[in-house]
């Protein structure tokens, strides 16, 4: 008796074929999502470069340290406002509509006045106390207007970001940075200098303010899609965002209070000069700016994880979760190292590339700073997988342990310093120690819960492919301006071969990010 072949294969039904399609619109989206909001943060560092590099001009060594001091203490409760609030809302308008935008708002004024109000009053105790230096609490009075601002400008961005309207929210980007370059220059080119630079940040934030409420104006004027009290709505709201704010806080100081500690530690040693110590300071800040590069824009892909792994984590659809936080993660590492080959294989010139002396003797320090960024940027890919799975007590107390652990880090390293350049090489390698303890812990957490993290593999063919790539930057002479631009671009395209032949990316990898950019 013959038997014929039975096809073991199924036919798609329905469910499935619309289950694939809507996972392939969401990649899209997504992926699409990342795109515009990278390049709108890549617009946001373009403007916010040529801030210190005129800054450090007008200013000089003293006068961009004290500016920059200032700028730490604002960014410090500014950032702990605006991420917590994009995702809280975000959070909020996803499931509430017209209704949480309208009451969310109310609470984020009154939070930015209550913020603005407690920065005023405490002005004295910080800048003459904490930071001994008399000349900071009048900066920071002007900065308050800032931390109030940003409160409802945050909020607003967090609608947008709820509706993906990722580019909405790109376009507020760009803007605000345009905004922001031209007032703080405009203003630090007159004599009011430090006072013209924070009074010219204050100004773009109002007017930003301005321009995102016009965005929103026909939401708010849209009929409620839910009727809840006020009173409902806030418990509900602070459940989520409290611990949201706390993450935050402890985020931003991970990220920006080493130069603070730094100068607070500094400053109380006997003969030092404040002068000198400002000076310091300024050169410290310098050097972050080039060292948050990998950082800020991997923040692009903050924004969009987490409104994916919310949403999939509400599905109950782990597999999804697990295969989206594997390949952001890859896909950041491999960008992250690109970044880190060069500011690691060339950093005194990308230094001189935009800053004069004194600030060009920071490229020890940029060297490590940019390896603890790299590394804190990882942790708060990962940080941010949990808090989009509401799991905001487990981010919070990660975050903590990396706060912690760079404290210890920089006041060890600053014990034995002197009020030299070397203590920022002390206060860069402590940061880099607590960074390093924060992702291993990140890592752990997440795979734990999510079954997956970063790949073993592919974070030691990215480090491989960066020390190979950094090391073309380090053995080989570039001199001036344009041949640093060229050995930066040499460096980047040995590296993205190096990952090409090493199999970490593919060819169809290369052709599905071209037709994504290409939008094809």
């Amino acid at each position: 008796m013959i038997h014929r072949a039975v096809p073991t294969y199924r036919e798609s039904s329905p469910t499935d074929t619309e289950a694939e399609s809507k996972a392939e619109a969401t990649a899209r989206e997504s992926t699409r999502g990342v795109a515009v909001i990278a390049v709108a943060k890549a617009w946001f560092l373009l403007t916010g470069f040529a801030q210190p590099l005129v800054l450090t001009r007008l200013l000089l060594g003293e006068g961009y340290g004290l500016y920059g001091v200032v700028l730490n203490v604002i960014s410090i409760l500014n950032n702990v406002v605006v991420a917590g609030s994009i995702q809280a809302m975000s959070h909020a308008v996803t499931d509430g509509g017209v209704t949480a935008l309208r009451k969310g708002l109310l609470i984020h004024a009154a939070l930015g006045l209550t913020l603005a109000g407690a920065l005023v009053a405490g002005a004295d105790l910080l800048g003459a106390g904490v930071l001994h230096d008399p000349r900071l609490p009048p900066l920071l009075r002007i900065g308050a207007i800032i931390v109030a601002d940003y409160s409802v400008y945050a909020a607003l961005v967090g609608a947008l970001n709820g509706r993906r309207r990722f580019r909405a929210q790109a376009g507020l980007d760009i803007t605000f940075a345009t905004l922001r370059t031209s007032l703080v220059l405009g203003l630090a080119s007159t004599q009011l200098r430090v006072t013209g630079a924070i009074a010219g940040f204050a100004i773009a934030s109002f007017i930003i303010l301005l321009v995102a409420l016009a965005l929103h104006r026909d939401e708010l004027r849209a009929p409620a899609t839910k009727s809840v009290s006020t009173g409902v709505f806030a418990r509900s709201y602070a459940r989520f965002f409290a611990p949201v704010l706390v993450y935050q806080l402890a985020l931003n100081l991970v990220l920006q209070a080493d130069l603070l500690v730094m100068k607070a530690v500094l400053s109380r040693r006997e003969g030092v000069d404040e002068a000198a110590i400002n000076t310091l300071a300024g050169v410290y800040k310098a050097v972050q700016n080039f060292a948050f590069l990998p950082y800020q824009l991997l923040l692009a892909v903050t924004f969009v994880v987490f409104p994916v792994v919310s949403k999939s984590t509400l599905e109950g659809d782990r597999e999804a979760t697990s295969d989206f936080v594997r390949g952001a993660l890859r896909f950041s590492a491999m960008g992250l190292g690109a970044m880190l080959a060069v500011l690691g294989g060339m950093p005194g010139a990308v230094l001189r590339l935009a800053y004069r002396p004194p600030f060009d003797q920071g490229a020890p320090v940029l060297r490590w700073l940019s390896l603890a960024q790299g590394a804190f940027a990882l942790s708060v890919i990962g940080t941010t997988i949990v808090l989009a799975a509401g799991r905001t007590a487990a981010a919070t107390a990660l975050m903590g342990v990396m706060l912690v652990a760079v404290f210890a880090g920089n006041l060890v390293g600053l014990v034995t310093a002197p009020a030299d350049l070397s203590a920022l090489t002390h206060t860069a390698l402590g940061t880099l120690f607590g960074c390093l303890v924060g992702v291993v812990f990140v890592g752990a957490y997440v795979h734990r819960a999510f079954g997956a993290f970063l790949p073993a593999a592919t974070a030691l063919r990215v480090a491989a492919c960066a020390v190979g790539a950094g090391a073309v930057g380090a053995w080989v002479p570039w001199p001036g301006k344009v041949g640093t631009l060229l050995g930066a671009a040499v460096i980047a395209l040995v590296y993205v071969g190096l990952l090409v032949v090493t199999g970490e990316l593919r060819t169809a990898e290369i052709a599905r990010i071209r037709r994504v950019l290409l939008r094809r």
